[in-house]
Parts: C-alpha cells; structure tokens; sequence
C-alpha cells in the first residue's frame, strides 16, 4: 500500500492563524463606565472615545448592543458592530486600506 503526501492529519486550530483578540459590541458597552473610571477612555461631550489597541483588542465583532455614542478606533470591525454604532451615534475610525504597491522593473 503506498502511500502519498503527508500523514497524519492536522487539527482545524492548527492550520486557523488568529491574531490578536476580539471583543464584542456588548462587552465593550459593559465596559465603558470602568474604562472611563481608570482614564482608559475619554468623554468628548456624549461620546466615548476608546483606542482598542490600547487596550489590547484588535477587533470589533457585532455581538450584543450599545446604547451610548462612541468613537473606538480598532483595525478590524464586522459590518453589524460598524451598523449598531452608527445608530447610536457613534462613529468607528478604521487604518486606511493598505494600498497595493507597484513595482517597476527596468530593463
């Protein structure tokens, strides 16, 4: 019996690479009042202002609700946490989209 490629099997959390953490919509709203508590967060009129990577978080997932304005910049965020903060009144700032860069050979 031959056999071809590689043995074995490798285990779905092995070949997922994630990177950095991720908080929910919810827990981020549940988190407010302490953040501001320990100056993590700043209060620019009704908004709350938050970097997540500051605090460690590198995604916004849609997860649970928010019923206070914020503006959290994060470098990743799901499309219905970008929908529930906009109708709270909140904005979300995103990193520019890496731009793809050219090259040019001479001859």
């Amino acid at each position: 019996m031959h056999y071809i490629g590689k043995k074995g099997f490798t285990s779905v959390p092995q070949r997922t690479k994630r990177t950095g953490r991720a908080v929910n919509l919810g827990q981020l709203s549940s988190m407010i009042e302490k953040l501001i508590d320990e100056k993590k967060a700043q209060l620019d009129g009704q908004k709350v202002v938050l970097d997540l990577k500051q605090l460690g978080f590198t995604r916004l997932l849609g997860g649970g609700s928010i019923s206070r304005p914020i503006r959290v910049t994060v470098d990743h965020c799901s499309e219905s946490a970008l929908e529930k903060i906009k109708v709270a009144g909140g904005e979300t700032i995103l990193p520019p989209a890496p731009t793809s860069a050219t090259t040019t050979t001479t001859k």
